[in-house]
């Protein structure tokens, strides 16, 4: 019969859990805290912000590498002494991370962050069974960590949205209205706090008994043989014909079929993985004869792999993706020659290949960010090169006319340093404005001088596009008054189109370029679109969406009317504008 569990087993459970991992909870309760308080803080405090997202960024590093250090500590059975010796080493990387992330973190700390997590991550799979011969162990301790990590995740999902609606009931029905971020809150408590507790009290114990366990689960298996295997195959036929396709056609692959074949190998190999035990099992043979099918099966595959990825680099030339797709390639093509050719099948070197891979990456002078930004350099220069654009001092003069795709490759490029290092490409003008008071301007100069001196074939260009809202403007920015004004409408002014409210009419034209206001057929004022953009993209750059109210209204008052016109948002695409906003008015005149 089903029981629940006593309040005194769970409290034994949690109390177990604690003592186990001491330091481990203890970053638990440092990530949940460092969440809430980020939520917590105003979003206009972008200093406090930035500085909260660091450490949480560093705390979410630090709590997988705390337990892979933990665990292996409990299965090498290590003094007290060597394990806090170790902790102190790990607790100083950690500093070092969090001290080399930018002020304002950037993409470039993004890929690195998410990097040493996948590595972090990795390492706890295998922490506790290195320097042990036991592939039974290691494989029977991440079957337990893959399930308890579904379990957990099910468990809070079902907690969070209960309490979700729970909140949402009080506000209903006592019309009470919380102070604080209570949906975020209970968000990081939920999936950083207890998800991570439940996980933590699940780990198989003691570590050393797992070789000698037999038990398979029947629904992993079934899931396995008639879900994802059978999608293997289809996913294979597909690959397969479409490598047919191109050689009849004997043309390159697209770039974009790397990412099918990693995505198909990486579910092939997690299929084999989650088969492992059943190998050599005599009543399951198909088992070995589908692996070592799937793995002369992916050589083809792995040659149309290397031919999209490199014909990508070749053309467009490095960036963080295809560095990585293309390090993947290689690791892809050693795993399968290991395991067609490698007399002993260690399924361990999957997860440990793979972790020195995501820890390597982002250091040292082969780092993923030196490499793309390199490559991405000499593509930019090539091309101006290609054009005559650059006289001898490597700065850009002259104009020229580039098909297409080499236009949008060159802006390509320009957009990629804005979200990196925004001075990279600063060497190739000599006339960019030194006082700015905003890092975008610079990008924003960059782009205009680069239309200034090239132009594209094509014969409508929608590389020029900017947009302009107060979205997310913060605090009093976002208001505006309403005081003097007794009606208001909603409008949208795109091309040609009218809105039409009682006696009043808002009509766009020459693309948008012009609002016309009239009254009673009468033109009242107009207002020019492109200078109030050409205004705002001085002060925000080419995007922004926290353009203050009080900069998106324009005034008017004669004898008769009180006007106050307020753009929800502002854009530009090409050559054609539009807006839409609300429009105030009174009538001064009875």
């Amino acid at each position: 019969m089903f029981q629940l569990p006593s309040l005194q087993t769970l409290a034994k459970s949690l109390f177990h859990t604690f003592t186990r991992y001491k330091w481990i909870v203890l970053i638990v309760f440092v990530k949940t805290i460092l969440l809430i308080w980020h939520n917590e803080t105003a979003f206009d405090d972008k200093n406090s912000r930035y500085l909260l997202l660091r450490a949480i960024f560093t705390a979410f590093i630090a709590l997988p590498l705390a337990l892979a250090v933990e665990l292996a500590a409990e299965r090498r059975l290590w003094k007290t002494s060597v394990k806090i010796a170790i902790m102190a080493i790990l607790a100083s990387l950690l500093a070092l991370f969090f001290f080399t992330l930018a002020p304002e973190p950037d993409q470039d700390d993004l890929y690195r962050f998410f990097l040493f997590m996948a590595g972090a991550h990795l390492l706890v799979s295998f922490a506790p069974f290195l320097g042990f011969n036991e592939p039974n162990g290691f494989w029977q301790f991440n079957k337990s960590l893959f399930l308890q990590i579904l379990n957990a995740t099910l468990y809070a999902v079902t907690l969070y949205i209960g309490l979700l609606i729970a909140v949402e009931t009080v506000k209903f029905l006592f019309n009470i209205r919380f102070s604080f971020q209570i949906e975020q809150d209970l968000m990081a408590v939920t999936f950083s706090l207890f998800h991570t507790l439940f996980f933590l009290s699940k780990i198989p114990e003691p570590l050393a008994g797992l070789e000698q366990e037999t038990s398979y689960p029947s629904g992993l298996k079934i899931f396995t043989q008639y879900v994802l295997l059978p999608l293997e195959v289809i996913y294979l036929v597909i690959l397969y014909v479409y490598t047919g396709k191109i050689l009849v056609q004997w043309k390159l692959p697209e770039g974009g079929v790397a990412y099918l074949v990693l995505a198909f190998s990486t579910a092939g190999i997690l299929a084999l993985l989650l088969l492992y035990p059943l190998q050599n099992n005599q009543h399951e043979r198909w088992i070995n004869l589908f692996s070592r099918r799937f793995y002369l099966a992916l050589l083809p595959l792995i040659l149309l792999l290397f031919t999209g990825i490199f014909r990508r680099i070749n053309d467009y030339g490095i960036t963080e993706n295809r560095y990585l797709v293309a390090v993947l390639a290689f690791w892809l093509l050693g795993i399968t020659v290991y395991f067609l050719f490698g007399k002993k099948e260690d399924i361990r070197w999957i997860p440990v290949t793979l972790s020195i891979i995501c820890f390597v990456l982002p250091i040292g002078p082969w780092n993923i960010f030196t490499v793309a930004k390199n490559s991405q350099l000499r593509q930019f220069h090539d091309l101006l090169t290609e054009y005559k654009l650059l006289d001898n001092h490597g700065k850009i003069t002259g104009k020229a006319k580039m098909p297409a795709e080499d236009y949008e490759q060159v802006f390509s490029i320009a957009r990629f340093f804005t979200s990196r290092d925004k001075e990279a490409l600063a060497g190739y003008f000599s006339n960019l404005p030194k006082k700015r008071k905003h890092a975008y301007q610079l990008d924003n100069a960059i782009e205009d001088r680069l239309r200034e001196h090239i132009t594209s074939s094509k014969a409508e260009n929608y590389d020029n596009y900017m947009t302009y809202s107060s979205r997310n403007a913060s605090g009093m920015q976002s208001d505006f008054t309403i005081e003097g004004y007794e009606h208001l409408f909603f409008f949208d002014g795109v091309e040609s189109m009218i809105t039409t409210h009682r006696e009043w009419q808002i009509q766009a034209e020459d693309q948008g370029r012009i609002l016309n206001v009239y009254k009673a057929n009468k033109k009242v004022f107009s207002i020019d679109i492109d200078k109030k953009i050409k205004e705002l993209n001085k002060d925000f750059g080419r995007n922004s969406t926290e353009v203050p109210a009080s900069r998106l209204f324009i005034d008017s008052q004669n004898s008769e009317n009180r006007i106050r016109v307020v753009f929800k948002s502002l854009s530009l695409n090409g050559r054609y504008y539009s807006c839409e906003g609300v429009f105030l008015y009174s009538n001064l005149k009875r």
